[in-house]
């Protein structure tokens, strides 16, 4: 009887081709990381990508994965274990600068760059990330509402609008950390945004 053959065996480090590719997406963006791209910074050939990680659209949602796990700030247990919506929100919004100023690391947050010149090819891409943007919108929305559940929130605080304003202070500080913003700044950017979390509750 004969034994069949085994494929050949990877030549290369498949966590580590994923980390680079996650870089250059979270560097570029989709639309503008080719295959060449991706091939070169990988040290792997085209079949040899294709085999491993399938398409572009595929690898580049392997890496969002990847981004998700080993680098994003986890709001999941930030905002389960703060005791109030306050705290939640300030250290929420702290942690992410430290993410977003890493040293030999792109700067700013991938869910949030990673996607923004996409064309209209690549609708299911946007839709993708802005899906990610929005549960963070919504587990953000969520933690306030608890925060009014346990006492330290008014029953009429408008955490709609809390919500919105905080939202767009993250994503405005990535893209400030993209042009360069040093962490301090940004640092202080959020002290004077949580400063604001009294004139919300003095409308409420």
């Amino acid at each position: 009887m004969t034994k069949a053959k085994r494929g050949r065996p990877k030549c290369f480090d498949e966590e580590k081709a994923l980390e680079q590719a996650m870089l250059l997406f979270w560097q570029y963006g989709y639309q503008a990381t080719s295959m060449s791209d991706l091939t070169k910074a990988l040290g792997i050939t085209a079949p040899s990508l294709y085999c491993t990680f399938g398409d572009k659209t595929q690898l580049f949602y392997r890496c969002l994965e990847y981004y998700l796990t080993h680098e994003a700030c986890s709001f999941t247990v930030i905002f389960q274990q703060a005791k109030t919506a306050k705290i939640a929100i300030e250290i929420y919004l702290h942690e992410n600068i430290k993410r977003f100023n890493v040293e030999h690391k792109p700067k700013g947050c991938m869910l949030i760059t990673a996607a923004m010149n996409c064309h209209g090819e690549n609708q299911e891409i946007q839709n993708t990330v802005l899906g990610y943007r929005l549960q963070t919108r919504e587990d953000m929305l969520a933690r306030l509402q608890r925060g009014v559940e346990e006492g330290d929130l008014p029953p009429h605080a408008p955490i709609q609008l809390m919500t919105d304003f905080y939202c767009t202070i993250l994503q405005g500080l990535t893209l400030q950390a993209r042009d360069g913003a040093e962490s301090g700044q940004l640092q202080a950017v959020v002290d004077q945004a949580i400063n604001h979390w009294e004139l919300f509750l003095q409308s409420a």
